[in-house]
């Protein structure tokens, strides 16, 4: 001390020169703290894994450089027309300015009309888009300025959100409150050390020192963060200024107090700063190591959050350096002066509060505990240790990013907002029918877990499960089919046997008519031969006439009778023509009908095949215990025998076919040369007409008659042929109608058959419909097939696209929590839904694939699993290495366990006090996740300070009682610990305007825990363990003599 006393002023200058240097020389820190302050994960965990799968996902469609935020356009009431119509300019005005922002795709309903449902609230006050937009090396508060820059004249509320906004808005809100703070602080600062000093001189010393030591510290940390990634946060600078002011002013308290005892004692002022430094110096050294060692006990935690407050460590050795150099030369160079205008006696006077408490409690140890319990009791009763990891409430509903969240929150659910992803890597594609099935399994298992309330991914990508893909509709679909078969052959087997009967009942008419045709051979016979007579009578009548004109009256009454009977012939002919007409007809139509009757059958036939056998095999695969089953044995059986039988009926009525083209040919056929055979006779009155004229002539003169019979005569043979053609005609008329009858008889057999078989596979597919039937209302049906087809289709490798990676080897899926994201109920769930994965992927070829769960519910999954880790981590390694200074300081074993003790007392209580306030009282859902770790280490690193304040002073009065010494102590420290106690909590006081909770509830716990341990704990509970353990104080150790 006494060459830094005669150095004093090179001191100071060395101190002037090396902080302006690093202050020149160091990068902004504000700057560093948005490039690597972000809270990240290790690598270790699921949240951090999925993050590295989605980001090879990205790299293979050549992203990877791009983020997903959501603008949400939103009115409380409703959003009007106009409004509406702002928000698609809005959205017009981001796709003109896309590659000036770096928009890389817009999700908006407005121009995909399909969106509408899932972008537009049904309570019309929200209308949600997806921007995605490149970083191109831009920082996110860039990129967030220019994506409200291009929308600022839009005239609708407007907000974008996403994990990065929300997180952005933090920095800014921790800067701010950091400038706060720090005003606030050296405020505060110089009025407490007015009041304390009641001089203009003593306050401005902690200011000058710890100013020093805080802007060398921030600036060698922000050059190691720059230069070796040391970790770094937005609690960085902030805890920096709280804590450096706090304990450095509270330590300058001790020495200036010190010094001005020591001033009235000692007779030269080197003699006062020596002795100073020889005892509250001592005081200070082992104080301030006790808190480098608290927050250097934090960098052996995982979480980059807790290692970034290593920095503070940093920073409270400077400031022992500054305390031992800078505050020196202030005592060497001002001495009384440094307390003007105070005019009182330099000597430190007593503590009259801590006096009294000291009395009571040596005097009444059991009732002095009991006042303690009944302080610390009634919280820690009620303490439920509630903690949140809503990052939302850590802002103000006023901030953009949160007003988004709230406004989706509020129209679409809390879930829709940032979904929780699972992601699965394989090492084969996963685009088959095999995979695709299996993610619907997951997403079936997921879906049960409690809270989700939708699954977004392949197999149901608007969170809908597709009904046509589950074997349960798919079997109704068939059971409908079958249905519908079953009536078609119903309704052919009906056609079959009236067909069968009308062919029964035109049996006898068709032998009828077979009569008839040979009764009209016979007459047409005999009209032949009735004709030959008279040709051969005509040539002997024409003969006669040369000889005379007897017998031509008789002649010309036997032609006109021979001319009636062919007029009647003509007419029985026309009519028998009409019924083989009306015949083949029937025929024709009946051939048309069972050629509809082969092609449903073969179709029929078609259908029933796709139950093959390796269709059985695949579905009793699937469902175990099937083969068992009575009532499926019947059924496959049937649709067996079916397979087999209806080919056989098909071909029988294809038989049948050719036999009714046959006959339907023959009666063509027939009724052609029928036809010939009416030309023919319609000649026959003619010729008759001709006969009687001739022989009219003949009665009118003997030689014309002589010349009309030889005309007459020579056209007999025509006649003759035409009656022999017409006979030849009906020959064959009844040629073909003797086969056709034989024909109709096998026609009607085959057909009564046909009815007979397509009754039975009517009664099989009825069967079959009957189990499709009970298949498809079973509720243990739930599988989920895909066909090949539609596996193939278009349409799904749009879907495809979506949730899975371009080489098919990464899959995700959304699920949507009906709860709030970042509350404690969706985290809890979270090892479910993994559990719910395992449980699905379980002997399948996924059971070895990579899983992992991103998103924030799940990165607060992981910081919740990590911060509990890293908290008894580090209140094992900070108890260690307080209670190795604490036996070095004290030479004890003893007063370490209880000084520690009394710290934990006191952080539980100020826990329990806060979650009274902040969870009981004000609401909140619980103390912000990061407050206990840091609520901890400072309020146990600065709360040991004012235990070794009063320890070590204890320890100087080593030749009266114990009792008397504590008594002593206790009147000699009160002030210096009361006033440090309020001059720290003042410092973290400064937190609270900073705009964010858990600097708030920080800054509560802290101040709560200071006061509390040096109002109640220090004053009430020390002193009792100090007189009931004595002399034992010390064990194993002696108490130090004089």
């Amino acid at each position: 001390m006494s060459f830094i006393i005669k150095r004093k002023w090179f001191v100071l200058i060395a101190w002037i020169v090396v902080v302006a240097g690093l202050f020149l020389a160091a990068p902004n820190m504000a700057d560093l703290v948005r490039e690597k302050g972000q809270i990240t994960v290790p690598d270790e965990y699921s949240s951090s894994i999925a993050g590295k799968i989605l980001n090879d996902a990205q790299s293979q469609e050549g992203g990877g450089n791009e983020t997903q935020v959501a603008l949400v356009f939103h009115d409380e009431k409703k959003l009007t027309e106009d409004e509406i119509k702002e928000a698609e300019r809005a959205i017009r005005l981001l796709e003109e300015k896309k590659d000036e922002i770096g928009i890389t795709e817009i999700l908006t309903h407005f121009n995909e009309d399909t969106l509408k449902e899932q972008l537009v609230s049904e309570d019309g006050k929200s209308i949600l888009a997806s921007v995605t937009v490149s970083w191109n090396d831009r920082e996110p508060k860039e990129v967030g300025e220019a994506l409200y820059q291009a929308i600022k004249e839009v005239k609708v509320d407007h907000y974008y959100t996403s994990e990065w906004l929300i997180t952005e808005d933090l920095m800014t809100s921790a800067q701010e409150g950091l400038k706060k703070t720090e005003g606030i602080t050296v405020v505060f600062i110089l009025v407490v050390l007015l009041l304390v000093f009641r001089s203009l001189i003593a306050p401005i010393i902690p200011l000058v020192t710890v100013g020093f030591a805080y802007l060398a510290s921030q600036s060698i940390v922000a050059m190691l963060v720059a230069q070796f990634n040391f970790p770094i946060s937005t609690y960085t600078q902030i805890f920096l200024v709280a804590v450096l002011f706090g304990i450095g002013t509270d330590y300058c308290i001790l020495l200036l107090s010190r010094f001005k005892e020591e001033l009235s004692h000692r007779e030269s002022l080197t003699e006062a700063i020596i002795e100073t430094y020889k005892n509250a110096g001592r005081t200070v050294l082992f104080s301030g190591i006790a808190v480098m060692i608290g927050f250097s006990a934090i960098g052996f935690s995982q979480f980059i959050l807790y290692q970034s407050a290593v920095a503070v460590a940093v920073g409270v050795a400077l400031l022992l350096g500054a305390l031992f150099t800078v505050v020196p030369f202030f005592m060497a160079v001002l001495g009384k002066k440094l307390f003007w205008p105070s005019k009182k006696n330099l000597e430190h006077g007593d503590s009259k509060i801590w006096g009294v408490a000291g009395r009571f409690s040596l005097g009444r140890p059991l009732l002095s505990l009991l006042v303690v319990a009944a302080i610390v009791a009634p919280f820690l009763f009620v303490y439920d240790g509630d903690i949140s990891y809503d990052s939302l409430e850590e802002l103000s509903g006023d901030v953009n990013s949160i007003k988004a969240f709230n406004a989706i929150a509020g129209s679409f659910g809390p879930g829709e907002s940032m979904p929780t992803q699972i992601v699965l890597k394989n090492d084969e594609a996963m685009d088959s029918t095999e995979y695709i099935e299996l993610a619907e399994r997951i997403s079936q298992e997921v879906e049960k877990v409690d809270l989700v309330d939708t699954v977004r991914s392949v197999t149901r990508p608007t969170g809908e499960p597709i009904e046509d893909l589950f074997v349960a509709n798919q079997a109704k679909t068939l059971e409908e089919g079958l249905g519908e078969g079953k009536d078609g052959l119903t309704q052919i087997k009906e056609g079959l046997e009236e067909a069968g009967s009308e062919l029964s009942k035109s049996e006898p008419e068709l032998k009828t008519a077979t009569d008839g045709i040979g009764e009209l051979i016979t007459g047409t016979n005999q009209v032949k031969t009735g004709l030959t007579e008279i040709q051969t009578n005509l040539s002997k009548i024409e003969s006669g006439i040369r000889s005379g004109t007897a017998g031509i009256d008789t002649m010309i009454a036997e032609v006109d009778k021979a001319k009636a009977g062919a007029e009647e012939l003509g007419t029985y002919y026309n009519n028998l023509l009409a019924g083989y007409r009306d015949a083949q007809g029937g025929i024709a139509t009946l051939l048309e009908q069972y050629s509809g009757v082969a092609l449903q059958l073969d179709q029929l036939s078609t259908q029933i095949n796709l139950f093959n056998e390796q269709g059985f095999i695949d579905f009793e695969g699937r469902y175990q215990g099937v083969t068992g089953d009575p009532f499926y044995g019947g059924v496959k059986e049937s649709i067996l025998t079916l397979q087999q039988g209806i080919p056989a009926i098909s071909g029988g009525i294809k038989t049948l076919n050719g036999h009714l083209s046959v006959a339907n040919d023959g009666l063509i056929e027939a009724n052609a040369g029928f036809e010939r055979l009416l030309k023919e006779q319609a000649a026959l009155p003619a010729g008759f007409e001709q006969l009687i004229a001739g022989l009219e002539k003949l009665k009118g003169g003997l030689l014309q008659a002589a010349n009309g019979q030889g005309q007459i005569v020579q056209g007999m043979p025509q006649i003759t042929n035409g009656l022999t053609g017409i006979n030849d005609g009906q020959k064959q008329l009844l040629d073909g109608f003797g086969s056709l009858g034989g024909q109709i008889t096998q026609l009607t057999d085959g057909l009564t058959q046909s009815a007979e078989g397509l009754r039975q596979v009517s009664d099989g597919l009825g069967s079959a419909q009957d189990y499709l039937s009970d298949l498809s209302n079973s509720e243990d049906l739930n599988a989920f097939y895909m066909p090949e087809e539609v596996l193939e289709s278009d349409d799904f490798a749009q879907v495809l696209d979506v949730y899975m990676s371009k080489d098919h080897k990464i899959m995700t899926l959304d699920v949507i929590f009906k709860a709030n994201p970042y509350s404690n109920e969706a985290m809890a769930q979270i090892d479910e839904i993994k559990a719910a994965v395992e449980r699905a992927t379980k002997g399948t070829k996924l059971e070895n694939a990579d899983v992992a769960l991103g998103g924030i519910t799940s990165t607060n999954t992981d910081l919740s699993k990590m911060s509990e880790q890293d908290y008894s981590r580090t209140i094992v390694l900070m108890f260690i290495g307080i209670a190795l200074i604490l036996i070095f300081l004290f030479r004890s074993l003893i007063m370490p366990i209880y000084i520690i003790g009394s710290l934990i007392l006191t952080y539980y209580t100020s826990m329990a006090i806060n979650e009274v306030i902040f969870v009981n009282i004000l609401g909140y859902t619980g103390i912000s996740w990061a407050v206990p770790f840091f609520g901890f280490v400072i309020l146990v690193a600065l709360g040991v300070d004012y235990s070794i304040f009063l320890m070590d002073r204890f320890n100087e009065f080593r030749d009266i009682s114990v009792a008397d010494a504590m008594l002593l102590s206790m009147k000699k420290m009160g002030t210096v610990i009361i006033s440090a106690a309020i001059i720290l909590g003042g410092t973290f006081a400064a937190m609270m305007p900073s705009g964010m909770l858990s600097l708030l509830q920080i800054a509560s716990i802290t101040l709560v825990g200071l006061m509390l341990y040096a109002f109640v704990i220090l004053p009430l509970f020390i002193p009792v363990m100090v007189k009931n353990f004595g002399i034992a104080n010390w064990w194993p150790f002696k108490r130090p003599t004089n």
